[in-house]
């Protein structure tokens, strides 16, 4: 464990921490499969949904084979983040991404100029492939898991028994609702140029891999291709439920602010679903909950004195127990809504569209409140904030809902017949 200590008091700046691993503090190594798992997101700490999902993925996982884990690392990123996944993984390695406008712009013009598109051009990493191509020369891995379609051109050229693809998304459905929604001409041109460069590069890659995961039918059919439908896991039976207070007039949303679908959907809720309730419920209030917010989300709260923006909470229970329900109001996006997941865990009232709502088994007014219009979402809302029988229902029925369905020991299990079947066809 020293070298181990020495990146963590690195702070994972050090340039090294590329290409040397944090080793796991085991004295025998058990005779497990070993798995590479490649996560553009680094997974710890659980707090956004793409973080959830593959935290969850890694726990179940980490029952069968000794994994490896390579991920791209923020300067958010911590030593502790690192020690956290060391419970699970036998190693972690990271490799520094720095983001920024030059070079988000350059990847943007070399995109332009190719048949790539731009979301995966600007992933690509000397640096990754490096720490990769040195792994395989020293170790021999059953299956390579590639976490998100950014991944895909990392995990696919490596040599191991069997190559896995988890789709979160089927990514061109993302981009091409946004471009419907986009006002700005050349804004949707360029959309309208990635999801075309996107799909073809999606389908085509997915292709390419022994399985393909996706968390619904909807992206298993994106993709026009027969794949592993899986749903995401949240960790429900280990969730304590919030202790709501009756007769809240709060509305929170919750999601990563810098992603578009997000911003969309909570300019939407506060200006065309949010006076209509202003109008019924004056002392209404909304917050926003998520990591850096883009000016737009601070423009609502400077213009409505109801609505708070919080940016990132490290703890959010304080907050949503002080709440009437979790607000979904997305017109775009694609996969599953964790937020939604780990809300029914919460035994939290949910309120979404059908976009938001969609690939999870919610039943509007059983075990959630559905509306599309923004009259008809701001009557969900009202009912919901005056209804406090309404909400005790909602809350059990949705928790209930996840226990069965959701909780990832349950929802992953699908899993181990997967690996078995790559694992063995690949053996025998």
């Amino acid at each position: 464990m020293i070298r181990a200590l020495q990146i963590a008091k690195a702070g994972l700046k050090d340039s090294n921490v590329a290409i040397q691993p944090v080793l796991r503090a085991t004295e025998t190594p058990r005779e497990r499969p070993k798995i590479l798992i490649l996560t553009q997101v680094f997974p710890y700490p659980p707090d956004a949904g793409p973080k959830i999902k593959t935290f969850s993925l890694i726990k179940f996982l980490a029952q069968d084979y000794a994994i490896t884990l390579v991920s791209f690392v923020r300067p958010d990123n911590t030593p502790e983040h690192v020690q956290a996944l060391m419970a699970y993984c036998e190693e972690v390695h990271c490799v520094p991404m720095r983001r920024d406008r030059w070079r988000d712009g350059l990847a943007l013009l070399r995109s332009l100029i190719s048949s790539r598109p731009f979301l995966i051009v600007r992933d690509q990493s000397g640096r990754m492939t490096a720490t990769l191509n040195e792994l395989v020369r020293c170790n021999t891995f059953a299956v390579i898991h590639a976490d998100q379609l950014n991944m895909a051109q990392f995990g696919l050229p490596l040599p191991a028994k069997a190559h896995l693809l988890d789709q979160h998304n089927a990514v061109w459905k993302i981009i091409d609702r946004l471009r419907q929604g986009e006002k700005n001409w050349l804004k949707r041109l360029l959309m309208e140029l990635e999801t075309v460069k996107l799909r073809r590069y999606e389908r085509g890659i997915c292709r390419l891999f022994d399985a393909v995961l996706t968390v619904n039918q909807q992206d298993a059919r994106a993709l026009d291709l027969d794949c592993h439908v899986i749903p995401i896991g949240v960790d429900a039976a280990g969730t304590v439920p919030l202790k709501l207070a009756p007769g809240s007039l709060n509305l929170v949303s919750l999601g990563t602010m810098f992603y578009p679908p997000n911003v969309e959907g909570a300019v939407w809720f506060a200006t065309e679903v949010f006076p209509l309730i202003l109008a019924v419920e004056p002392a209404a209030t909304y917050t926003i909950i998520g990591p850096r917010p883009p000016a737009a989300i601070y423009d609502l709260a400077r213009h409505n004195p109801n609505i708070r923006v919080t940016g990132y909470l490290p703890e959010l229970r304080p907050t949503l127990e002080g709440s009437a329900g979790l607000v979904v109001p997305l017109l775009s996006g694609g996969g599953m809504r964790v937020k939604i997941l780990e809300a029914l865990a919460l035994g939290l009232p949910v309120i979404s569209t059908s976009i938001g709502a969609e690939s999870i088994r919610l039943e509007n007014e059983k075990t959630a409140l559905l509306a599309d219009t923004p009259e008809d979402f701001a009557r969900a809302c009202l009912k919901l904030m005056t209804g406090p029988g309404l909400q005790a229902q909602l809350a059990r029925a949705g928790r209930q809902l996840a226990l069965e369905l959701y909780d990832y020991r349950r929802a992953y299990a699908p899993l181990r017949e997967v690996y078995s079947q790559l694992i063995l066809s690949e053996t025998s």
